[in-house]
């Protein structure tokens, strides 16, 4: 079974997913992670404390909150734990958080498609269909609705067939196009792709 986060570093960059879970390659301590961790149960604590549902839309005022929702599809062999889900009697909303800058207002792909796979899960966990989603960015304070169509879902849908199938055939994929994700990634010692120079990128 796969993660939610698999789906993002795959839409990333596909040689992670390689690196990751065929040859299990030890990644160094980031602190970052840490830091993410610490921001992400502030952010947290103050939306349990909002009087309304949600920063973004004043008819969500009566929604229910729920925070850290665990959610796991056998059908899609998929598993994560979304920030942030906002329930109304008419629709479900995930809401993933996000510490770094947005894309100049608008969503990162990576992005897009680790929401889409979280709207999958919720969709099945609670037999419902997700119409939109939220992307948190702290650092610019915007929230990118996203809005979950046919299109973004089958894509969302291949991207997890072709994760499964790296791992299962021990496929190792080409990597990135966009060789400047290259300059800091955490596998770049062990990838080709960390030598070929590029200017810095916004995670």
């Amino acid at each position: 079974m796969i993660t939610v986060s698999d789906v993002k570093q795959y839409q990333y960059c596909p040689r992670i997913i390689y690196f990751d879970h065929v040859l299990h390659v030890p990644k160094p301590p980031d602190q970052k992670l840490e830091t993410g961790k610490e921001k992400h149960d502030a952010i947290t604590s103050r939306e349990k404390r909002r009087k309304g549902a949600l920063f973004y839309d004043p008819q969500l005022d009566r929604a229910e909150k729920m925070f850290r929702v665990a959610l796991e599809s056998s059908t899609l062999g998929l598993r994560g734990i979304l920030d942030y889900l906002v329930k109304t009697n008419r629709e479900f909303i995930p809401v993933d958080y996000k510490f770094g800058h947005s894309n100049k207002g608008g969503v990162h792909l990576n992005h897009k498609y680790q929401l889409t796979a979280y709207a999958l899960l919720v969709e099945e966990n609670y037999k419902t269909i997700v119409r939109r989603g939220f992307v948190h960015y702290s650092k610019d304070r915007v929230n990118v609705q996203i809005d979950l169509n046919d299109e973004i879902r089958n894509r969302a849908l291949k991207m997890i067939r072709e994760i499964g199938q790296i791992i299962e055939d021990e496929i190792e994929p080409p990597c990135t196009r966009n060789r400047g994700r290259c300059t800091d990634c955490e596998y770049g010692r062990y990838c080709e792709g960390h030598k070929i120079e590029a200017g810095p990128i916004s995670h």
